[in-house]
């Protein structure tokens, strides 16, 4: 963990399993919707604290109650420490905890300056990166069998100014539903010491139907894309180009003008509201067409495509628990020319790409599904399948991870998904400041990101003036 950055040394590892004997062996099998995810890396998370407190204050009274409380949570959400089993074909992966099985927990002491990596402006993103633990390798067994761990948690103290959990989770494991699930309940363990039962994981798998097969669709294309049952960890890209990750903070009244100012420029340019205008909606759209511009593509005819997820939970029209854990996401794709996003009326194609494109949910979150994994299997790689612009989105405002995850020493400073530092990768999250306002976080070249920066500012100016 030394280098160019300021050094991370780790002063602990141990590893942290359920209580002896409160969780037998269990297999759960994957469905259509985490078999999609078997594809992507894994995702990096950092949630930040401040803590003005020195070092073994942490290491004497707060680092007992994380173990402990995190055993405890463990016996719920027993996936967590379960392996991938991918064994040789025919045979299909699938999850299994086995009686004693753990995760690994790295606690680690960083020099570094807390309250600038914490900040809205991140100059060096690579010290983000110290803060998240490797995944522990795979193993191979004599027949074949590829046994792969899903979950590693390491907590960075910066002795008298804060503290960083950061997780590296494999997203086949979990969607961001369910891994704020497992993050608020442990937070509320640790904080109180209680379990609520109305608070426990659905793990029945056997809830989510597949009527048109699309499991083992999604698994001959897992299949024609590797030629071994692993996760591939050549996919993750090991270096960091030189980027600046920014925080763009909007306020609610910020977002309802906004959503005002569409909605009149719709009006005035098509005589009719937009098909489907939400917060959501708004703040993506003005981020995608800045980033296109920002990004000076030559070619007016590209196809511009904007890859987010959407929770099925309430949407697959037959019940599933809320509290479900597992993967249950939609992958969309809104798309729109890149001439269109360039014009001078960029943000009315955006909203209109996006917004139909989530309104189209009401056709069925399945529509289409069969494309979900094409962008992988096509020509082999991920990079030559896919179309030559895209914007990915991690995150939703919908989890309030900062008034949910109370540890016990006060709400999050910062939180993070630090996988939009590789490729066009945007997070968005609900805001600190206040109820109902939104963050974006995304990482640029230092000259696009200028570049993304003005371009964003002024058409947040155009708006307020033209209101």
């Amino acid at each position: 963990m030394n280098g160019s950055c300021s050094p991370v040394k780790v002063i602990e590892q141990c590893q942290i399993s359920p209580p002896p004997g409160s969780v037998p062996t269990t297999t759960l099998p994957l469905t259509l919707f985490d078999i999609v995810f078997l594809f992507p890396p894994p995702n990096e998370s950092v949630f930040s604290f401040d803590f003005p407190h020195p070092l073994h204050q942490f290491t004497q009274t707060i680092l007992p109650k994380l173990k402990h409380s995190l055993s405890r949570t463990l016996q719920h959400f027993f996936p967590l420490a379960s392996n991938l089993i991918c064994p040789l074909p025919p045979s299909k992966p699938y999850l299994q905890y086995t009686t004693g099985a753990s995760l690994t927990l790295t606690i680690a002491e960083s020099s570094g300056d807390f309250n600038r990596l914490t900040s809205h402006r991140v100059e060096d993103v690579e010290e983000s990166h110290l803060l998240i633990p490797p995944l522990p390798p795979s193993s191979v067994l004599e027949d074949g069998t590829r046994v792969t761990p899903l979950l590693a948690v390491q907590i960075t103290v910066f002795p008298n100014s804060g503290i960083c959990i950061g997780t590296n989770c494999d997203h086949v494991l979990a969607d961001e539903s369910s891994f704020h699930h497992f993050l608020k309940f442990w937070a509320s363990v640790c904080r109180s010491g209680d379990i609520k039962i109305e608070s426990l994981p659905s793990h029945n798998r056997g809830l989510i139907k597949d009527p048109c097969d699309l499991k083992n669709k999604f698994l001959d294309d897992w299949r024609s894309w590797t030629s071994t049952p692993t996760k591939c960890e050549q996919l993750r890209t090991q270096f960091l180009i030189v980027k600046v990750r920014t925080t763009f903070v909007f306020s609610r009244a910020q977002i309802d003008r906004l959503k005002l100012w569409v909605s009149n420029l719709f009006i005035k340019l098509q005589d009719s509201k937009p098909t489907h205008l939400s917060s959501f909606v708004v703040i993506c759209a003005f981020t995608w067409v800045s980033m296109v511009k920002a990004e000076e593509i030559i070619d007016d005819e590209m196809q511009c495509h904007f890859n987010y997820a959407a929770n099925c939970r309430d949407r697959l029209g037959y019940p599933l628990p809320g509290s479900y854990f597992g993967n249950c996401l939609s992958l969309r794709s809104a798309q729109a020319k890149k001439s269109d996003l360039m014009g001078e009326n960029g943000i009315v194609a955006a909203v209109n790409a996006i917004g139909n494109n989530v309104k189209d949910l009401e056709n069925g979150v399945l529509r289409n599904a069969e494309d979900w994994t094409a962008g992988w299997v096509k020509g082999g790689t991920r990079k030559k399948s896919i179309p030559r612009h895209f914007t990915t989105l991690a995150g939703s405002p919908r989890f309030d991870f900062y008034n949910e995850l109370d540890f016990g020493w006060g709400r999050p400073k910062k939180c993070e998904v630090i996988n939009v530092d590789f490729d066009r990768c945007i997070y968005v999250s609900n805001s600190r400041e206040e109820e109902g306002g939104i963050e974006i976080l995304l990482a640029l070249k230092r000259e696009q990101m200028d570049s993304f920066c003005s371009i964003f500012k002024q058409a947040l100016k155009l708006a307020e003036v033209e209101l």
